[in-house]
């Protein structure tokens, strides 16, 4: 019997040691959070593999997944987490009108948009590429000068290309399907974007090809309203959590089949970002 109760006993705590993280064991959400019954977080539905349209329509990618998780720490289920597709141009919009409560959604963080809203810790960092048609003269970056680059509308790039490459001219579209249209009709020089983006696009489309050559380090936050420290005090510790229980090495292997973008993936989830 002496047997049989320590067995169940050591069964009992290996079951405490290997449960899932609750909302208990993370700083307390916000009242006006608690009462909702959900965190809504906007997450990009055009930028894989960060966030996709899935074929049934839902969204899918690292950050859905990541979105996901926040939501089950805060709730129990991933149910926790009500999701909507943002655009670059609508995200921080949504933000401050009270529609989404978080921005998950390849969202750099720089001075500009920290004047208003806050920003999580850091989750990922990586620099930016610009895809060009494989029979493309560019081979580096200062071959775009006087060229037009295709971009996302409020994309972080912008400054950093016109303060560095003479000349270059900026095509501003909607959704990265319109932008990479473009490119494909010949309507600019190349598309940019980040990095993981736009490796995984050049795996996609035989025409296209990357410029190896790095623009941009960028690094990107889960955006918040200005001040609301308890929300924050939750994120970043859910964020602490994600890295904590290996989330990365895992899912980032679901959405990203080329073993070299993985890598490079992997290390702009789990490490800390170059001095910049």
């Amino acid at each position: 019997m002496k047997t049989t109760f320590t067995s169940a006993l050591a069964l009992l705590v290996a079951g405490l040691a290997a449960a899932p993280v609750a909302a208990q064991d993370l700083p307390p959400l916000p009242a006006s959070i608690e009462e909702q019954g959900v965190l809504r977080i906007g997450v990009k539905c055009d930028s894989p593999p960060f966030g996709a349209s899935g074929i049934d329509g839902t969204p899918i990618g690292i950050e859905v997944e990541m979105a996901k998780k926040i939501g089950e720490y805060a709730f129990g289920s991933e149910e926790g987490a009500e999701l909507s597709c943002v655009t670059s141009e609508s995200r921080i919009p949504s933000l401050n009108s009270g529609k989404i409560d978080l921005i998950l959604a390849t969202l750099g963080r720089f001075p500009a948009r920290e004047e208003v809203i806050d920003f999580s810790n850091i989750y990922f960092w990586g620099t930016s590429n610009v895809l060009v048609p494989v029979d493309s003269p560019v081979q580096e970056l200062s071959d775009l000068a006087g060229e037009t680059l295709l971009i996302v509308k409020g994309g972080s790039q912008i400054r950093w290309l016109e303060e560095n490459i003479p000349d270059i001219e900026m095509m501003q579209l909607n959704t990265t399907a319109d932008g990479i249209q473009a490119l494909l009709q010949g309507r600019a020089a190349g598309y940019v974007g980040d990095g993981g983006l736009i490796y995984t696009l050049a795996g996609n489309y035989d025409q296209l090809r990357v410029v190896e050559e790095g623009l941009d380090l960028g690094v990107n936050g889960i955006g918040l309203r200005k001040d609301e420290p308890e929300l924050m005090a939750f994120v970043n510790a859910a964020l602490d959590q994600l890295r904590a229980e290996n989330f990365y090495e895992t899912v980032i292997t679901e959405f990203v089949e080329e073993p070299a973008v993985a890598d490079v993936m992997t290390r702009g989830f789990t490490e800390e970002p170059p001095q910049m």
